[in-house]
């Protein structure tokens, strides 16, 4: 079997399907991708909810497809499959080529490698980060090379950047060079204090940019994590449960192929040796096992998506530590990896084509030529609403996003109220609310979204605009 060609073929196949459904089956980029864009434009060291890394990616992106919104589908894509590239290199450090090959394209059956690819946001990125992130910190331990420790501080710094959750592998990958014999050997290079200098470079300007507004993402974080306190203390039970379960339904493809692998093919000893089985546990267990953690110690609730890059040493895990003979199964588990890429388009296909969600049935382009008949420079209100209007709108309008002028420092608000605010809400007592703190608010206009899906079923939506002037008028 040629390892590379058939890698390159699985992983083309991939970004030709995952880039084009989205673009043919959506009218309206999804709210974290809107949203991620906004960031982007805007240009911060960072926003109220997470760094700046993966707004930064969608607005060169969207610059580059001529500020087409839907060039946002195929970074996406960029993303995974660049993932997967680094999964195979990691998987190589421990397997052998062809075991690497399965070890790769077995990872199409986590649902977070396709179905919900293209909803791009800082979870994508981090498919990405995690493994380069790893696969150097491996060969800078392993070889002590200048070259892979400035790697691994690159990725490292560029984690930080994307999402704070990544700390999680950080922490992990330092107490392995604190707890390890190997690890603790590199504590004396300077190499490693160089790659770790890079890192910090990097992380200093959205460190100093926080310290100057008073780490107000904190708040973000904490309302997000404990915003659905449960009573007696279940959410140090229920939380973490929930949270494992999601990541097991995740995977619960790959999971399926690789137990049938194992049960029904034959098994076999691992080459790996024992340092290297102890690296795979801190660097690819270690991490979803503090996540885990976080909930039952804080009873906090944590999103399942945020365990999505955490998975990224899945098959490879399995391959250690539950090896199994290839030579009968290949060709099997090659179509079985084709089947999956098919399985989860076709689900993708029917989730946009059935639903009723308005998420998947606004026509952007149309909801924006209607609410912004006057190309104002400036929206608020909804997130996803406000965000379309600020991505497909040809003025591409600074959004305030919830109207919230605290958590939109950046915003100009008395330019902004003199020039006026167009205000987009999907409730009309929250457009209310506005009212209430803003008199000069006008009273809402209606715009009708009527979705329809291939089985006839249809549902009406109201979403809500007016102008926000400083102006009594």
């Amino acid at each position: 079997m040629k390892i590379n060609k058939t890698l390159s073929i699985f992983l083309l196949c991939h970004i030709i399907i995952w880039s084009v459904l989205p673009i043919i089956l959506r009218a309206d980029l999804p709210m974290d991708s809107a949203e991620a864009l906004i960031w982007g434009i805007i240009g911060q060291w960072g926003t109220y909810k997470h760094p700046p890394l993966s707004g930064w990616l969608a607005d060169w992106a969207w610059q580059l497809g001529g500020q087409n919104p839907r060039a946002l589908y195929v970074l996406s894509q960029v993303l995974v499959i660049s993932a997967l590239i680094y999964i195979y290199k990691l998987a190589r450090c421990f397997l052998s080529r062809e075991k690497a090959l399965f070890a790769t394209v077995l990872m199409e059956g986590v649902a977070y490698y396709n179905l919900v690819t293209p909803e791009y946001n800082c979870n994508i990125v981090a498919l990405l980060l995690w493994p380069a992130c790893t696969y150097h910190f491996y060969l800078g331990v392993k070889d002590n090379r200048l070259r892979d420790w400035l790697l691994f501080g690159l990725f490292a710094g560029l984690n930080l950047l994307n999402k704070y959750v990544s700390g999680a592998l950080l922490f992990s990958l330092g107490l392995y060079l604190l707890c390890c014999r190997q690890g603790r050997l590199r504590l004396s290079s300077w190499k490693l204090y160089i790659g770790a200098l890079v890192a910090l470079t990097l992380f200093l300007p959205h460190f100093v940019w926080l310290y100057n507004r008073d780490f107000f993402v904190i708040d973000y974080f904490l309302g997000r994590a404990s915003g659905h306190n449960l009573p007696y203390g279940l959410g140090h039970i229920v939380y973490p449960l929930r949270f494992l379960l999601a990541q097991i339904l995740a995977a619960g493809a790959a999971l399926l192929v690789l137990c049938s692998a194992w049960y029904f093919g034959k098994k076999e000893k691992s080459n790996c040796n024992k340092s290297d089985k102890i690296f795979i546990f801190f660097a690819g267990v270690l991490p979803l096992l503090i996540m885990f953690l976080v909930p039952v110690i804080s009873g906090a609730k944590l999103k399942s998506m945020w365990g999505s890059p955490a998975l990224y040493m899945l098959t490879i895990i399995w391959s250690v530590y539950l090896p199994f003979n290839l030579s009968q199964i290949r060709t099997k588990l090659l179509i079985t990896a084709y089947t999956l890429m098919f399985v989860f388009a076709i689900a993708f296909s029917l989730q946009c084509l059935a639903t009723l969600s308005a998420k998947f049935n606004l026509n952007a382009e149309d909801f924006v030529a209607r609410v912004d008949e006057n190309n104002t420079q400036y929206v608020a209100g909804n997130i996803w609403l406000a965000s379309t209007v600020g991505a497909y709108s040809p003025n591409n309008p600074q959004v305030v996003f919830e109207l919230n002028f605290a958590n939109n420092p950046w915003i100009d608000m008395k330019d902004a109220l003199k020039k006026g605010i167009l205000v987009v809400e999907e409730n009309l007592s929250v457009y209310k609310s506005h009212q209430a703190d803003y008199p000069q608010l006008k009273d809402a206009k209606v715009y009708k979204l009527n979705a329809r899906n291939i089985f006839g079923k249809t549902k009406e939506y109201n979403f809500y605009y007016g102008i926000l002037s400083g102006e009594n008028k």
